[in-house]
């Protein structure tokens, strides 16, 4: 289970996976802060158990965490049947 580089290429696979298999496709995520520095840091995984896909980001830095918890939301409207995750891909890679 290999993190991924950067956040467009997570959610960009992210994404991708969904469409592939949007009902068997879990997504989850952790945020853990240190005490004796106070920063924290966000772990974000998309897991499908069919075929074994799995995609892992770590960050710190506010943008990325302000772009994957947006493309969560996104992502959520993927996996309930909302939205095909066409828009989503498109503005990932703005």
């Amino acid at each position: 289970m290999p993190a991924t580089s950067s956040a467009t290429v997570f959610i960009q696979q992210s994404t991708l996976l969904l469409q592939a298999r949007p009902t068997t496709t879990k997504i989850s995520y952790s945020y853990n802060t240190n005490k004796e520095t106070k920063r924290g840091t966000l772990a974000v995984k998309t897991f499908d158990p069919v075929s074994g896909s799995c995609f892992r980001l770590r960050t710190r830095k506010v943008n990325e965490l302000n772009r994957i918890l947006r493309a969560l939301s996104g992502l959520a409207q993927v996996q309930s049947g909302l939205s095909s995750g066409a828009e989503l891909l498109a503005s990932s890679t703005e």
